[in-house]
């Protein structure tokens, strides 16, 4: 089970490999520029993909976007890896898990990734209470981090519990039927889970673990370096739009994932990143820079055997692109 989230991925790609050998080849190629298939999820952050769509900012820029929505976040990360998209908004491990696979490069970042929180029911009230427990969350992500992090604080270790892979997208089911009696879990579903009589157990304070990152695959990039740019100088121009825009923003992703306005819950503990902040994270000297935040990630994916070695993090991180 320690790494069923890298086995998925890697069968992902085979799948999609075997796919591809069966289709019928091809006499004339294709020459015609395709849009930069984006994926985002229901995270407020991604949202700013569909504000630059629906302005017509891309196109302001010369590029074209084809946002493509996923439900479930564990399911975007296979489709990025299986390279059946160009682009995605991901944290720092699932970066590092799928690079391996499908190299990526990390050419922006969209948010600090809001707040990360274990969720328990009324009849945990403390950490010591989860022994013998069940608690769920993607396993063999970095998301495992927080994990041990709570147990660390109660003098306890994985041996003390049961963990059990769990989508942050199922946390609420999960609590609500007894599979878990502790989930990992981001916004939406924190809030979503608490409405239900459910409470975070840890940690006591937002920690910022897991930042989202723009990346693109490194052979997107080799073959549209352009593109690249052009996405990018609109995404940041979207963010100052949607910032002052909260309400359009909302309607906008209405649109494109269901439901109403009234539905889609703007994270207000989310910082989404303008340019400037960006760049200075971007900056290698920069104190919690984005690369001391993947060398801290990276050295804790190979600690529980998610990857093998330490990442190339010149290799993976390039802010040449930015506007």
């Amino acid at each position: 089970m320690k790494n069923k989230l890298f086995r998925n991925i890697l069968l992902a790609i085979f799948m999609t490999a075997v796919s591809a050998a069966c289709l019928p080849t091809q006499e004339t190629e294709d020459t015609t520029v395709q849009p930069l298939r984006v994926g985002f999820t229901g995270k407020w952050g991604d949202y700013t993909l569909l504000v630059a769509k629906e302005n017509n900012i891309f196109e302001k820029y010369g590029v074209e976007v084809d946002p493509v929505y996923y439900k479930v976040y564990s399911e975007y990360a296979v489709a990025m890896a299986s390279g059946q998209l160009d682009g995605a908004f991901l944290a720092i491990g699932d970066i590092i898990n799928i690079n391996p696979i499908t190299p990526l490069k990390i050419v922006g970042l969209n948010d600090d990734g809001g707040a990360n929180a274990i969720l328990a029911g009324p009849d945990i009230n403390e950490i010591g209470d989860l022994k013998g427990k069940r608690v769920g969350v993607l396993i063999g992500a970095q998301y495992e981090m927080m994990v041990a992090d709570m147990l660390q604080s109660a003098g306890m270790n994985s041996g003390d519990i049961r963990i059990v892979f769990t989508n942050p997208e199922e946390a609420l089911a999960a609590l609500q039927t007894g599979r878990v009696q502790a989930v990992h879990a981001w916004e939406p579903y924190i809030s979503q889970a608490i409405a239900n009589g459910y409470k975070v157990i840890y940690p006591p304070q937002k920690t910022l673990l897991f930042p989202d990152a723009i990346v693109f695959r490194d052979s997107v990039i080799k073959q549209r370096p352009n593109d690249i740019r052009a996405f990018l100088a609109a995404w940041y121009e979207a963010v100052s739009y949607r910032l002052q825009h909260e309400g359009e923003t909302r309607q906008i992703a209405a649109e494109y994932v269901g439901g109403t306005a009234d539905n889609i819950k703007p994270d207000i503990n989310l910082r989404i990143y303008p340019l400037q902040e960006a760049k200075v994270l971007f900056s290698i000297q920069e104190k919690n820079s984005i690369y001391d935040m993947t060398r801290m990630t990276s050295d804790y994916l190979v600690s529980i055997g998610s990857i093998t070695q330490d990442i190339d993090l010149l290799a993976l991180i390039d802010p040449s692109y930015l506007p």
